[in-house]
């Protein structure tokens, strides 16, 4: 009987045991339920109107940074020895180029078709030490082929490629010696720069006697010359046209400067007009002859009309020239 009470206490207090346990799971906290995820935003409404992609900025000019007219001191080396020179920068928007010079040695001369820098100890109607920079419209290649035949004629030039500070790769040409191998009284040497609308020329002039310290003062100004995009319609002007043309004139016949000097008979060149579609430069020869050469301002490509003594009308030839050839 005893056995059998127990029997029923221990079956009891297990079914409370397991009642007790079953409670206990049913109040263990539950873990949190994860949250709904937030709902995503409407997709914003595309605009009506796609905007227009912007420009891209346009790549500036290569540049020195300096403003017009700055002034400040550089150092040079000439013949081995270093001197302090001051500079003055020019921007020259028309033509295309900026670059420095020696405001103190040089007298600067600001053209319609050309920059010039004669030498403050020369007679500026007639100077033998002076930089002229200008724009030409065809390459510097051509440029450089067109000029160095032109140059060839009188004397032995070379040819050869360098580097420039400022504008980088460019052509040079030099005349420093002549048919018979001497080295004549005036030295040339031309800077052929390469531009995206044609070139820029630098041509320098230096007599014989000053040709280690002029020379080297004007390559150091060639290498401070930065390209820039030309503003101007590269227009030769009208007085310009008429030194080409005397130029060519000599070069064809040398006998023409000393009866020009010599003042016996009357031979000269002038502008006879000029308009915005060319320009006509007359020169009359010692024997009454006139000749008119048609220019066109921006190519320089020029023909040639005949007026005999006593004739009325002009009479077309079969000579041409380009004016660009002989504005060195």
């Amino acid at each position: 009987m005893k056995h059998g009470k127990l029997t029923l206490i221990i079956s009891a207090a297990l079914i409370i045991a397991l009642a007790l346990s079953l409670a206990g799971c049913a109040k263990a906290p539950a873990p949190a339920p994860t949250e709904a995820p937030t709902e995503a935003p409407a997709p914003t409404e595309a605009p009506t109107e796609t905007p227009a992609p912007t420009e891209p900025a346009e790549t500036p000019a290569p540049s020195s940074g300096r403003q017009d007219g700055k002034r400040f001191e550089a150092v040079i080396t000439i013949e081995g020895m270093e001197e302090t020179v001051p500079y003055e920068h020019l921007i020259n928007g028309a033509l295309g180029f900026e670059m420095d010079y020696d405001y103190e040695s040089f007298t600067r001369t600001a053209e319609a078709d050309r920059e010039v820098f004669v030498s403050i100890w020369d007679d500026p109607p007639r100077p033998e030490n002076y930089l002229e920079v200008r724009r030409d419209p065809r390459s510097a290649e051509a440029a450089a082929n067109a000029i160095g035949a032109v140059l060839s004629e009188d004397y032995e030039i070379s040819r050869s490629e360098l580097t420039l500070d400022g504008a980088g790769e460019c052509i040079r040409i030099d005349a420093s010696e002549d048919k018979n191998g001497m080295m004549p009284d005036q030295l040339l040497a031309v800077y052929f720069i390469p531009a995206p609308d044609g070139c820029r020329v630098a041509s320098a002039h230096y007599s014989i006697e000053a040709a280690e310290g002029f020379g080297r003062r004007f390559r150091c100004m060639a290498d401070t010359i930065f390209v820039l995009p030309a503003q101007g319609d590269g227009r030769i002007s009208g007085s310009r046209a008429v030194g080409a043309v005397r130029r060519y004139c000599i070069a064809a016949n040398p006998d023409l400067e000393s009866v020009e000097q010599a003042g016996e008979y009357p031979v000269y060149w002038e502008l006879e007009s000029e308009d915005a579609d060319g320009i006509v430069v007359l020169f009359r020869s010692y024997t009454g002859a006139q000749t008119f050469y048609h220019v066109d301002p921006v190519s320089g490509e020029t023909y040639v009309t005949e007026l005999a003594p006593g004739a009325d009308k002009e009479i077309r030839t079969d000579e041409t020239l380009n004016v660009w050839d002989w504005s060195f």
